[in-house]
């Protein structure tokens, strides 16, 4: 008996998952013909030949156009990831032509210096990998990932993910604990405070990240948490390269960070303290992310993991022997 794959892969062209990327933008067969350069009844015949491909009806003819059943909705979403893994193979094979040894796309919530350490020890094991680096927050970044578009995120879920349907298309290897500090610097009167509560912060100049990311979560949730009214920030900015220099620039403003980041920031930056809050802010754990797929991960993607944990195996045994940085 004839491998169904086999059958499929002699049936089905490029221009049929063309053709699925077009329906799931527009919901005319006149637009989708016009996109494709095509005329409709060309357009109508493909359609009937991609359902026929997959047994059955894919999309519902209305007087107002077509829409994606739930068959056809699926379909659109695995046909979107094969064309951008295409894209990602043509662009691979032209780096490999030049010299380089593969492509890795990784996506990364802004801040994270696990990432960085990370990179610089596989172009010590790898020396020609192109390694491309896309920040964003993490809920953008999975879909990202689910579209094929990156091959992996060094982040952690959002809570909320841990209830989505998305994660059953995820593989989520957890790196390390994480931690949420708030910095200043040292002229600001709160770096002489030892205990400070969350009702001390009430009345700060608050630089924030968006909301939605992590970080605001976490102060959001630690004020709720200590009957506190969740600050509203005077800057709101996503960079922590951003946030360092406002709070340099402007003493009176503090903001949360990483904790990894955080202490090495401070090491190098005297000005910079880490106050003294009392109790710890948990973040999410820090995570690879990948999309689950039969076989093992390309070769950069499990070369990046094994860099990473031995950068945070290192990181972790350097705080326990490091004193308080305050």
């Amino acid at each position: 008996m004839e491998d169904p794959t086999s059958q499929l892969l002699r049936r089905l062209r490029l221009r049929h998952l063309e053709l699925l990327g077009h329906l799931s933008e527009v919901r005319t067969v006149h637009a989708a013909a016009k996109r494709m350069h095509l005329t409709q009844p060309a357009v109508s015949r493909m359609i009937r030949e991609v359902e026929e491909i997959f047994g059955g009806p894919l999309f519902e003819r209305t007087a107002r156009g077509i829409s994606a059943n739930h068959v056809g909705l699926a379909l659109m979403r695995r046909s979107g990831m094969l064309v951008a893994e295409l894209g990602a193979a043509q662009e691979e094979a032209a780096l490999l032509r030049a010299g380089a040894s593969g492509l890795l796309r990784v996506g990364t919530f802004s801040g994270s210096i696990t990432l960085p350490q990370g990179i610089v020890m596989l172009r010590r094991r790898m020396p020609d990998v192109i390694v491309q680096v896309r920040e964003a927050q993490v809920d953008q970044l999975i879909e990202d990932l689910l579209q094929g578009e990156i091959d992996c995120i060094v982040g952690a879920l959002a809570p909320d993910e841990l209830n989505n349907e998305r994660l059953d298309r995820l593989r989520v290897e957890t790196l390390a604990d994480d931690y949420m500090r708030l910095v200043a610097t040292r002229t600001n009167p709160l770096a002489r405070r030892r205990k400070i509560r969350w009702e001390h912060l009430a009345d700060q100049q608050w630089i924030l990240p968006p909301r939605g990311s992590l970080l605001r979560r976490a102060v959001i949730g630690a004020c709720i948490d200590a009957g506190v009214t969740p600050p509203q920030p005077c800057i709101e900015c996503l960079s922590p390269l951003t946030v360092l220099t406002l709070i340099r620039l402007d003493p009176s403003c503090i903001g949360p960070m990483r904790e990894q980041q955080a202490r090495d920031e401070a090491a190098i930056n005297k000005n910079l303290v880490i106050l003294d809050l009392q109790g710890d802010t948990t973040l999410p754990s820090l995570s690879m992310i990948t999309r689950r797929a039969p076989g093992p991960p390309r070769e950069p993607v499990s070369a990046l993991l094994d860099c990473i944990k031995s950068s945070v195996k290192s990181s972790v045994s350097r705080r326990a022997k490091a004193k308080p940085l305050t």
